[in-house]
């Protein structure tokens, strides 16, 4: 057993505020956030021990923004590989590439990191920062009422109880916690069989650069691993394999040499070979009463572009501060705006990752003019898999309160007031500050230090701004000052003219309120 995780078997009741149902990355990130947000913690899971199984393997800009809030990102760094592009090859010898360095964040890349490793960084920073991780305690149902839920749970011993305020089912794409709400997870499952396998290559990674490798009947992905290893995995059967049945390492071989890139995808030494199917679904809704869903046991996408882990941090980052906001006695609807956000966040990531037409156009691309078309392609799509430009649509502001021209930072737990969501690239209620690292639980001014609006109708506690050009690009034009909410997207931006600020800082205020 983990040496900071809490035996089960201890104690047969637990109060806390938030409950989280699964020791996942997903849980065990929003453990963490919401320590860092000063919230009552626990999490629990079936399993006495941390998976060892690689699954995920990419972290993007956007969750090393996260961990880097945490303190965390260089212990993860430390425990994979830094990456900065993704090639895509063909048998007629064309390369496109997908391209890190241009984003607009202080980590323009990704790292290759095995699962377990990040589970065990975040499961040591969660009990060191006082949450508490009970393994091998099993769900079986809660009860809810206006004053919390009351779950529970069984281990070895017998059933337990915990209370808590709030409950989150992060217990991945079987989710008890989603099964007992009664929650349909409709979608699809993909047709074939997708093959893994992990081991020394015979040929060395590229030391900047993920692949992919794309062959007349098939495809598969080259992702290199800590300590020289690689996983080689794609939909490359010809036929669904039985879930059940074996896979051998001659059949791995043969299956992926039919793609026709030889010795680039040969192994010296396998050490796990597995197969998969792949599903994509999304729960139709995330939240219910008290309890919320997260990760896996929200949404499940295909594996291109590294989304899954992600994603999970996603709903983390956007949930922990809402739920914080709670705690704190917020009246505001901020668990129906976290269903409505990360239902069109995890779309967003779906069709992003549906990448087949894209392959195959890669496939067909023979002549000079069909590469640049395809490469042309392909712009956005370093933007879309870091996960940093996920833009959430404001709701809609009731016609017969029009929504304010600005506003004063709110108090903490607070929501801020939405504006109708403005159309074009540029900075706009819902868009993302990518590096943005604002207090826990507080929206901040930030203050462009070329503008000259006047001091007095500024939002108290202003800080300057330290917005990178691009951002600056993005902004309305007349734009003084922005208000960003605890997960870096802007509530509010203000505008130049004095007089509209302060004619809607009493409306705005008592709404607010």
């Amino acid at each position: 057993m983990n040496r900071n995780t809490h035996s089960a078997r201890a104690n047969d009741h637990r109060t806390t505020d938030v409950l989280v149902v699964g020791a996942g990355p997903t849980g065990l990130m929003l453990g963490c956030l919401l320590r860092h947000h000063d919230i009552a913690c626990t999490v629990i899971d079936r399993r006495d021990t941390i998976d060892p199984r690689t699954r995920a393997v990419m972290v993007h800009a956007a969750g090393l923004e996260i961990l880097d809030t945490l303190g965390l990102r260089t212990t993860v760094e430390d425990a994979g590989v830094r990456r900065t592009r993704i090639d895509f090859h063909t048998r007629h010898h064309a390369l496109f590439t997908v391209d890190f360095t241009t984003l607009d964040t202080p980590f323009p890349y990704y790292v290759n990191v095995p699962q377990p490793e990040v589970e065990a960084v975040l499961a040591d920073h969660f009990t060191a920062t006082g949450g508490r991780l009970l393994r091998g305690l099993r769900y079986t149902g809660h009860q809810e009422d206006e004053h919390g839920v009351t779950a529970e749970a069984v281990t070895d011993d017998g059933p337990h109880t915990l209370t808590a305020r709030h409950l989150v089912g992060a217990d991945g794409a079987s989710s008890t916690v989603r099964t007992a709400l009664g929650i349909d997870f409709p979608g699809i499952t993909y047709p074939m069989s997708y093959l893994l396998a992990e081991g020394a290559p015979t040929r060395p990674a590229d030391p900047d650069a993920s692949a992919m490798y794309i062959g007349p009947a098939g495809a598969v992905s080259l992702l290199p691993l800590p300590h020289g290893a690689v996983r080689i995995a794609g939909p490359v059967s010809p036929e669904a394999l039985d879930r059940d049945s074996e896979l051998s390492t001659r059949h791995f071989r043969d299956t992926v040499d039919a793609l026709g890139f030889g010795p680039a995808l040969r192994f010296e030494r396998v050490d796990r070979i597995a197969h998969y199917q792949v599903h994509e679904r999304l729960a139709e809704r995330f939240t219910s009463g008290r309890t919320v869903l997260a990760g896996d046991a929200a949404h499940l996408n295909s594996p291109a572009g590294g989304q899954a882990m992600n994603t999970g941090f996603g709903d983390a980052w956007a949930l922990a501060w809402r739920l914080a906001a709670l705690d704190a006695g917020s009246p505001a609807p901020l668990l129906a705006d976290y269903d409505r956000e990360r239902r069109a966040a995890a779309a967003e990531v779906a069709r992003t990752t549906g990448v087949l037409q894209l392959l195959d156009a890669m496939r067909h691309a023979t002549t000079e003019t069909a590469r640049d078309s395809v490469q042309r392609s392909l712009t956005g799509y370093a933007e879309a898999w870091s996960q940093l430009y996920l833009r959430y649509h404001p709701a809609p502001t009731p016609a017969a309160t029009p929504a304010p021209a600005a506003t004063p930072a709110p108090a903490p737990g607070t929501a801020p007031l939405a504006l109708p969501a403005r159309t074009g690239h540029r900075l706009h209620p819902g868009a993302r500050v990518p590096g943005h690292r604002p207090e826990p639980g507080h929206h901040t001014c930030l203050h462009l230090p070329d503008a000259t609006p006047d001091p007095a109708h500024l939002p108290p506690h202003t800080r300057t701004a330290e917005l990178t050009p691009t951002q600056r690009a993005w902004l309305p034009t007349g734009t003084t000052a922005v208000l960003v909410r605890p997960d870096g997207h802007v509530a509010r931006t203000l505008p130049t003219d004095p007089h509209t600020t302060a004619g809607a800082t009493a409306e705005t205020e008592k709404e607010a309120a």
